[in-house]
């Protein structure tokens, strides 16, 4: 049976690191483009998308606490 693991800040950090050398821009330019439709829906961006909202939502959690 699928496990999922849970990443810490740091790999979520890591791997949109990875992303941006992998395609060349910055996270943010890259969620950017693919909410405005530019970028389609490749696997591997939808991981970045991914990737890139538990990184947001990590982040919110330690500023509410």
């Amino acid at each position: 049976m699928f496990k999922p693991k849970r990443m810490t800040f740091q790999e979520l950090s890591e791997q949109l690191k990875s992303y941006e050398r992998k395609f060349g821009y910055s996270t943010i330019e890259f969620y950017r483009r693919f909410q405005n439709g530019e970028l389609g829906d490749d696997d591997e961006l939808m991981m970045w998308t991914g990737v890139y909202r538990l990184y947001l939502a990590r982040a919110n959690s330690f500023r509410a606490s």
